[in-house]
């Protein structure tokens, strides 16, 4: 089946500082602020392919959800929620996310779904690269990486603002290629 694909991570969620309280709290928030993000943009959670992942979530969207979506408006409301959240929490309560978007074919089995697209996605979102920009930027609530794949096919219909996306390398276990990376536009600086 050839889909969307969404990893989502929540960074220093094993802080020793972050007992058991602690991250059903940030748990409890990644689902209700993905819930609520996707309702806003009108994208159907209910029909979506969702595997907790402990500190975060692996999401497949239904095979007809253009991948433009998650993109924008998903990231534009997902940023907005967390914002809103984080206002007033502390530094252990603080959710701030990771994202990694492709899209590519999937196969179910017993136990889940595997294939080439779910690797990708996963060296995405595990890339050290990624992870480093995302402390570069402490206030940023959300970071997005895009595959070049679906950043070139959106950048191509004209559905995204390209210039609001800078390219960054990726090497991460066997993978070799270039992703996106979004910030919300206060931290877009081009680094």
């Amino acid at each position: 089946m050839h889909t969307t694909l969404i990893g989502v991570d929540i960074p220093r969620f094993g802080d020793q500082r972050r007992d058991a309280d602690a991250q059903r709290l940030l748990r409890k928030h990644l689902y209700e602020h993905l819930q609520r993000a996707f309702e806003i943009s009108h994208m159907p959670w209910t029909a979506c392919y969702a595997e907790d992942r402990g500190d975060g979530a692996l999401i497949l969207l239904p095979s007809d959800t253009a991948p433009t979506d998650v993109m924008d408006p998903l990231a534009h409301h997902l940023t907005a929620l967390l914002r809103r959240s984080n206002r007033l929490a502390n530094d252990l309560g603080r959710l701030r996310l990771r994202m990694a978007v492709h899209a590519g074919d999937v196969e179910h089995d017993d136990h889940g779904v595997l294939g080439a697209a779910l690797t990708h996605l996963f060296r995405l979102l595990e890339a050290p690269a990624f992870k480093q920009r995302l402390q570069q930027v402490p206030d940023a609530d959300l970071a997005m990486l895009v595959s070049q794949e679906l950043y070139q096919h959106a950048a191509a219909t004209g559905l995204i603002n390209r210039a609001a996306y800078r390219p960054i390398n990726v090497r991460h276990k066997e993978t070799r290629t270039c992703g996106y990376l979004w910030l919300p536009p206060a931290y877009n600086t081009g680094r």
